[in-house]
């Protein structure tokens, strides 16, 4: 694959957010760490519960105990197995490298802990090119909320449920679709009928409703926090988190991760956010 010195900011550290993250999740459990690796080991994407039976000597009861610990972040959970994550195939050894040398986990440079090197000269990053194909949007580059642009700042919306969020939406994009919430959901809201630049696009929405207090950052985002992780799972070209209040930077941080990761695959990828402001917007103008 040709590379190009592509300029970036954060997004290093951001992709060493989720290694840093990965290598914390499997922790100092060598159980954990022994199936972590035979899934990610040799070229299936998936093995299933028998395989990493044969392959680690361990019980059905500590391979799901174990994989339950991982699933959603560093693995995903299928009917008779478990599958890989692709940001993380090419760096498995890398995670496990992290895990196994603390010194070097420390000094993993991340937007929580940055760290600063001294006296080392100019460094230079160099990503392919492909990801520049991440691009972060506002409700004002959807075509699909152009109604909004010409909106005047309403009231604050307060006290809405996140089936209400939904339906609004539902209504703006024509989408007719039954979407129920359930345990293993990966978005909210998946549409093929949201424009962007004069194309209809797919979109993968989370929502955040009146049960979410205060700012939102990545760990209101579901139970374990990973809702971001199975929002990105969604086959979408779109990518957005809708909340009625303040969205902390850290949430586009994660996604910016993400979509990096997407668009070095070679897929153009859109992300963003619509906080509280937006949404009495979104309200204003597209009110019955």
């Amino acid at each position: 694959m040709f590379h190009s010195p592509v300029r970036v900011t954060d997004t290093l550290s951001n992709y060493n957010d989720q290694l840093a993250t990965a290598a914390k999740i499997l922790g100092r459990s060598k159980v954990r760490r022994r199936i972590f690796e035979a899934i990610y080991r040799g070229k299936k994407e998936i093995k299933t519960i028998k395989e990493l039976m044969r392959f680690t000597g361990y019980s059905q009861t500590h391979i799901l105990k174990e994989g339950g610990k991982m699933d959603g972040f560093l693995i995903e959970k299928i009917s008779n197995g478990y599958r890989k994550r692709k940001e993380f195939s090419p760096r498995y050894r890398d995670i496990i490298e992290l895990v196994k040398n603390k010194k070097k986990l420390e000094k993993l440079s991340t937007k929580t802990h940055p760290k600063t090197a001294v006296n080392i000269g100019r460094v230079s990053v160099s990503f392919p090119i492909s990801a520049q194909n991440a691009h972060y949007i506002t409700i004002d580059d959807i075509g699909s909320f152009s109604k909004v642009r010409g909106a005047l700042a309403g009231s604050p919306v307060k006290g809405l449920r996140e089936n209400e969020i939904k339906d609004l939406f539902k209504r703006i994009l024509k989408e007719k679709g039954t979407f129920k919430d359930w345990g293993g959901e990966k978005s909210d809201l998946f549409s093929t009928r949201l424009i962007l630049k004069s194309k209809r696009l797919r979109c993968a929405i989370a929502f955040k409703g009146r049960g979410t207090k205060g700012k939102l950052v990545p760990a209101k985002m579901g139970k374990n926090g990973d809702q971001i992780t199975r929002l990105f799972d969604e086959p979408a070209d779109l990518y957005l988190i809708v909340y009625n209040g303040q969205i902390d930077s850290s949430i586009v941080s994660q996604m910016q991760a993400f979509a990096v990761v997407k668009a070095i695959s070679g897929q153009t990828v859109y992300y963003g956010v619509i906080d509280g402001a937006d949404l009495s917007l979104i309200f204003a103008a597209y009110k019955q």
